[in-house]
């Protein structure tokens, strides 16, 4: 298997676009996760819709715009409003907002009362969880990219010529993901740490836990991609970067989502994103890894469901003939 591994990092020069996607595109990514990041605040960004002039209490957490017209929807998602708020006909406050049920009435209580609740800071999610938010998303994308190697070699024969060898094919994929997890996680950890350290940026968590956290999103990308690889002939990447959008984005990867649709907040805590990003805004606001075992346990039981379904299609298709 180390031969196989050998082999991969051999080959990069023939692939050159593996190597700019490691050491340059990753990095100028999270540079732009750093630099976007800076724009989400904790602050709730409000478009508070009426024609008559209400006045409100000043508040350094919550930013009000009084406007005649409600905004587009679109707006919630692209994070220009937190809420709209409106006033029925019986002069109750109306929220309407993607964010959770916590921020929702968090907002409706400045609105009816002039301030925030005592417990609402501990609701916000800080610039390090918007980091990795972000990075997830890109990694998801590129380690398809970085497993290029396994359907050019399926689509070359080389694949069944490797399996004539004393490798199976469970060991073959083994070797592939370490190759994809090693070319996601390095530069990924070396840009985030020199952001860190040479430029003094908080990123919102200590190389200790950023090592440990960017162990587990490596490792999901890496076994998304296996299992992307493994169960689709062509058309690999836009299918995984389709996929990679919509799931990010209903697990909150950008903003905390929710429908408020009990089926479709089902939907989105079946994600592994989901169980992730409770998981590093925990580690973000101080606390400890075991408070949220189940969220761990969850997460790392996606990355060995995503590489056995992967591994046992493939090994049908070797059977049937198709590799």
């Amino acid at each position: 298997m180390l031969n196989l591994i050998r082999n991969r990092f051999l080959r990069i020069p023939d692939k050159m676009h593996i190597m700019i996607i490691a050491v340059v595109v990753m990095p100028l990514f999270i540079g732009a996760a750093i630099f976007f990041s800076g724009h989400f605040t904790n602050v709730y960004k409000v478009a508070f819709i009426s024609d008559h002039a209400i006045s409100f209490p000043k508040s350094k957490s919550i930013q009000i715009d009084k406007i005649n017209e409600r905004p587009a929807t679109s707006s919630l998602a692209m994070g220009k409003y937190n809420a709209f708020v409106e006033v029925n006909k019986d002069g109750e406050f109306k929220v309407t907002t993607l964010k959770g049920e916590s921020d929702k009435k968090a907002i409706q209580t400045f609105f009816e009362g002039g301030k925030l609740p005592e417990n609402n800071k501990t609701e916000q999610r800080g610039i390090g969880t918007n980091i990795l938010g972000f990075v997830l998303m890109l990694a998801l994308m590129q380690g398809v990219a970085l497993t290029t190697f396994y359907p050019e070699d399926r689509n070359n024969s080389t694949f069944k010529r490797i399996l004539t060898s004393p490798v199976n094919s469970r060991q073959y994929l083994a070797a592939q993901g370490i190759f994809t997890f090693i070319c996601l996680y390095v530069p990924t950890f070396i840009a985030i740490a020199i952001t860190k350290i040479c430029f003094g940026v908080e990123i919102g968590f200590g190389l200790g836990n950023l090592a440990v956290l960017l162990v587990i999103l490596a490792s999901l990308a890496t076994a998304f991609s296996l299992f992307m690889a493994s169960i689709m002939d062509r058309n690999i990447s836009l299918g995984t970067s389709g996929i990679s959008i919509i799931t990010c984005i209903l697990a909150g990867c950008f903003f905390n989502f929710t429908g408020n649709i009990k089926v479709l907040d089902v939907l989105c805590n079946i994600l592994p994103q989901k169980a992730f990003m409770i998981l590093i805004q925990a580690v973000e606001n101080g606390r400890a890894f075991q408070e949220f075992a189940g969220q761990l346990t969850y997460t790392v039981t996606w990355v060995f469901a995503l590489w056995l379904v992967g591994s046992v299609v493939t090994n049908r298709r070797i059977k049937k003939g198709v590799y």
